[in-house]
This record gives C-alpha cells, sequence and structure tokens, in this order.
C-alpha cells in the first residue's frame, strides 16, 4: 500500500458540506473553456430549484447521454466564474487519469434534493 501524505479532518467538517441529489436537465459544451467542459444545469427538486455547474466530463460523457442522470452535488460553495459561466454547485466525480472524470451517481433514483450524509 502507497504511504498517501493524508490531511486528517472532522466529521463536523464533512457534515458541513451540503451534498445533494440532483438530475441534468440540460447539458450544453462551454465554447469558452480552455479544456473541454459542459454546462450543467441541474433540477434539485422544489425546495432547491435548478442550480448551473461547469464540468470537465467530456471524455466520458455526450451531452444526450447526461440528461436525465442523477447525479451528487456540493450545494454550500460559494458561486463561481468558470469561463464566463456562473457555476452554483461542484458535480461530486471521480479523476481516474486516462479513463478521464466519471460522476458519482445514486446507484438507483432517489428523490431530488435528499442529502447525503
Amino acid at each position: 500500500m502507497k504511504d498517501i501524505n493524508l490531511e486528517l479532518t472532522t466529521i463536523d467538517t464533512f457534515i458541513s458540506l451540503d451534498i445533494r441529489v440532483g438530475k441534468i436537465i440540460k447539458a450544453e459544451k462551454n465554447e469558452k473553456a480552455l479544456k473541454p467542459a459542459y454546462k450543467l444545469y441541474i433540477d434539485f427538486g422544489d425546495d432547491i430549484g435548478e442550480k448551473q455547474s461547469s464540468a470537465q466530463i467530456c471524455q466520458n460523457y455526450t451531452e444526450e447521454q447526461l440528461i436525465g442522470k442523477q447525479i451528487l452535488a456540493v450545494i454550500n460553495f460559494p458561486p463561481r466564474r468558470v469561463a464566463g459561466f456562473k457555476s452554483e454547485v461542484l458535480v461530486l466525480a471521480a479523476v481516474c487519469g486516462e479513463q478521464g472524470t466519471v460522476l458519482i451517481q445514486p446507484e438507483i433514483n432517489v428523490n431530488l434534493g435528499t442529502r447525503m450524509l
């Protein structure tokens, strides 16, 4: 096993992240991005509504494949501009080197806005 230099955190820090289930309702390429990226429009249900995110997941997904996909995202980070696009949430994914970036998804469909604990 490799010795990875991990910075320890606390359960309180983890719990402070508001990670919710959303469904991608629209995806389009962000032509202004330096690295290939999509503009994602995500529905988090009635209580939270629609949010948007920039995601560098073009290697493994087409725009059509993303529509209707449930994902997990951190919804309580401050918005930031990414290549001219307002990114309001951070979509969770595994960065797999040559395999590209792979979305983290619920195993079965769940209610939109469900919180991950």
